[in-house]
């Protein structure tokens, strides 16, 4: 060929070709540009998602701690006011200890200090198995920094720093992470009596945020304020801090990262070692999912590292290779199109058959190329295939797919292609399992068009093939995570909800249709508030609880809080309300948890009545007829209000006891309890200070009021018949009667004036009421 001849056919070349080569190049980088972007959003979302849920997972675990030392604090408060010696007081709450730390198999120790730092109870938890420590092993703490810190607040607990556990100074092999949990506890005056403190381990927490590094697409990092390695880029980092050695600081490792990350709570940021997501948990920002008022003694953070190796697009470099083979095929297929325009006619049918088939296979572009003849086997095949199946070009050339495909696909293939080649049509997508020639089973995509002769009968097919494996593992992959979050939400005990944020439901787990008796399809989009009514929810005052006026406010805001809430059949029950945010798709939600409460709260009730009153006779104790006095006397005192008192003692009881034994003494007793309820008002405190000696508060009684409720109770008892376990019993009762004056302006006058009153009852006879309005030493 002449060089004329050479220079027309690359002119004609260039002149047809560029104009497609730069419709291909645009489009290739369009394509190539777009699956980064959509990839490095993809990995950005999933990498935000999983660093906010560790850090509600972290909340959650903390929260746990939390709540528990407040719970173990308020019992430990309970036990130190009930009057009982040191020795009993210490005993008690180390039984206390013993019991709460086998129902937490998270705990390690229990310990009840003095405001002096040293350890009054200590229970070590082996396995679940409680030790108390004695004697000389109880060690003094005072100068622990969390000590310290604890001691200076006022109210609320204190969360120290995570680190390592240690034993006489040295830490524990092998290491065992540690959170402290500390509260004051207080005496009935409010006086600071000493600290609750809880020693959790965080052996599972931790475990939890190294399983999240496997959904991650890098690496998941736990650090502290100060960016120590709680857990590092590998195991070598962790708990560097602790010991001083080198890189043991974020700053040491991630400088420019470590400063980005303490510039706000959370975020996300890309850097010249990948894409970093902080996730912040503090007082700041988690305290009201506590319930209480906590410090914490540093801030940790969650912090996911993705490098950008990572964050390459998966099979780019197969993309890649596409676009180039794609480019030697067109560019060849112009080239022989330029041949072919300056041959003669003879190949002009040859050339358009062989634009037709490179045309055809352009558009089915994929991993590898292929066509297949009538019998269905290969006839061309691209060198592609190889890195696919293991098998070369000429190894598949004249071998029928159905080789590879995998037994329980065989039927489905061999079908899709039996009825594309009866119509005569096209398929894309079409998905089956094939195996290659390592016996590794493998998902392959298939697009391809019909081959037609002349009389549009199907000779074959040409289509290219994608290896989709990774892509169907994937999506598996997320349909087992979301079966078994299903099954998490199926298997609690709590009541799982999700709302919008108008408090439309839009999840309501088996759970919640047990405690509520309504099923899901009853509550989807209806409001919560169905369940929760504002008379059932209504104190004394007539307020709401303490959560606010409306229940609108209530359910808007997060944290733990307490409500009475309504069944479908219309009974009531307390529930303990978890209220979390979480935002998707630019709309605010609401993660609940609702737990039943009604046996805690029956227990409540229970230890607040055997707190308040007396076992034998039902009435107030000694302690809480005093505290009710003080209160009311503090009510006369300010609002100028009368107030009235009485002291009551049975008349020869001794005698009862000596002849009739103590079981009649005691049926005694509870007959007179009984005869003075029906006489008294709701209003009135009846009490039992003494053995036989009972003591009747009178509000806004005056002194001829209160005459006339002695005179009418003396003579109900004289009246009543006795019935008791040796007989029917008569009794007479003396009574001192003296009411609040400017002489007698405080309990404690009040109650030697009315005992005065009760004596010169006695000395008069006995069976009678006397009145006594001063004492020698008068207000």
């Amino acid at each position: 060929m002449s060089s004329k001849q050479n220079r027309n056919l690359l002119m004609l070349f260039l002149k047809s070709y560029l104009p497609v080569a730069v419709l291909i190049l645009s489009v290739s980088i369009w394509v190539i540009y777009t699956q980064k972007r959509q990839y490095i959003d993809l990995v950005s979302s999933h990498e935000m998602n999983l660093a906010k849920g560790d850090c509600v997972a972290l909340s959650a675990w903390v929260s746990t701690g939390v709540q528990d030392v407040g719970v173990i604090a308020g019992l430990v408060e309970n036990s130190l006011r009930q009057g009982r010696s040191l020795r009993d007081q210490l005993d008690h709450i180390a039984d206390m200890f013993s019991v709460f730390g086998r129902e937490r198999d998270i705990c390690l120790q229990l310990r009840y200090i003095s405001l002096q730092g040293k350890e009054l109870v200590r229970i070590n938890m082996k396995g679940d198995k409680p030790e108390r420590i004695y004697g000389e092993f109880l060690q003094n703490k005072g100068e622990r920094s969390y000590i310290k810190n604890a001691l200076e607040l006022k109210s609320g607990v204190y969360v120290s720093n995570f680190d390592l556990n240690k034993e006489h100074g040295k830490v524990e092999i092998p290491f065992i992470p540690v959170l402290r949990f500390l509260k004051k506890v207080y005496g009935a005056n409010g006086e600071a009596l000493g600290l609750v403190a809880i020693n959790y381990s965080g052996e599972a927490l931790l475990r939890m945020l190294n399983n999240s590094s496997k959904e991650s697409f890098g690496d998941v990092f736990f650090v502290n304020s100060q960016g120590g390695w709680i857990i590092g880029p590998d195991t070598s980092y962790d708990w560097r801090f602790l010991f001083g050695d080198q890189d043991s600081l974020m700053k040491d490792q991630f400088p420019l990262e470590w400063q980005n990350v303490l510039a706000k709570p959370m975020g996300q940021f890309f850097s010249p070692n990948g894409l970093f997501t902080s996730q912040s948990m503090c007082e700041d920002s988690s305290s009201s999912l506590f319930g209480l008022d906590v410090t914490f003694h540093e801030r940790w953070k969650i912090i996911t590292n993705v490098s950008h190796k990572k964050l390459l697009v998966p099979q780019s470099s197969g993309s890649l290779l596409l676009i180039l083979t794609l480019f030697g095929w067109t560019g060849f297929l112009f080239w022989r199109r330029s041949v072919s325009s300056l041959e003669s006619e003879r190949v002009t049918a040859a050339l358009k058959e062989s634009d037709k088939r490179f045309t055809d296979v352009t558009d089915a572009a994929g991993e590898f190329i292929w066509e297949t003849g009538p019998d269905g086997s290969f006839v061309f095949v691209t060198g592609r295939a190889e890195d696919v199946l293991g098998y070369s070009a000429e190894e598949l050339v004249g071998r029928s797919p159905f080789d590879f495909v995998d037994e329980e696909s065989s039927w489905e293939v061999r079908k899709e292609f039996l009825d594309a080649a009866q119509e005569g049509k096209s398929f894309r997508a079409l998905e089956f399992k094939f195996v290659n020639r390592d016996g590794r089973r493998l998902w392959l995509e298939f697009n391809g068009v019909p081959v037609l002769d002349s009389e549009g009968n199907v000779t074959g097919f040409r289509g290219a093939t994608s290896d989709v494996t990774m892509q169907k593992k994937a999506l598996q992959d997320l349909q087992d995570r979301e079966d078994m979050l299903q099954s998490i939400s199926d298997s609690v005990q709590d009541a799982l909800i999700l709302m919008d944020d108008k408090g439309l439901v839009h999840f309501w787990n088996p759970a919640a249709e047990i405690i509520f008796g309504f099923s899901s399809e009853e509550m989807l989009g209806k409001d919560l508030r169905s369940c929760v009514w504002v008379e059932d929810n209504i104190n004394d005052s007539g307020d709401l609880h303490e959560e606010g006026k409306e229940l609108k406010s209530l359910f808007a805001s997060y944290g733990s809080f307490t409500i009475n809430v309504r069944r479908k059949d219309g009974s009531v029950f307390p529930a303990e309300v978890l209220l979390s945010p979480l935002r998707k798709e630019e709309m605010w939600w609401v993660v609940g948890t609702i737990r039943d409460v009604t046996e805690r709260k029956e227990a409540e009730d229970a230890l607040r009545k055997l707190a308040t009153t007396d076992p034998l006779t039902g009435l107030s104790n000694r302690r809480f007829f005093m505290e009710r006095s003080e209160e009311e006397v503090e009510k006369a005192l300010r609002y100028s209000r009368p107030l009235s008192l009485m002291m009551i003692d049975i008349d020869f009881f001794k005698n009862v006891n000596d002849t009739y034994g103590h079981d009649a003494g005691d049926d005694v007793l509870k007959a007179l309890a009984t005869v003075g309820l029906k006489v008294l008002r709701n209003v009135d405190v009846f009490g039992r200070i003494g053995g036989e000696e009972f003591s009747i508060l009178l509000p806004d009684t005056t002194l001829e009021g209160a005459e006339l409720v002695a005179e009418r109770l003396r003579g109900e008892i004289e009246a009543t018949s006795m019935k008791t376990r040796s007989g029917d019993l008569s009794i007479t009762v003396s009574v001192g009667v003296t009411t609040f004056s400017e002489k007698l302006c405080s309990l404690e006058h009040l109650l030697k004036a009315a005992d005065l009153g009760l004596y010169a009852a006695k000395d008069a006879g006995r069976n009678q009421v006397k009145i006594q309005l001063a004492v020698a030493e008068e207000c």
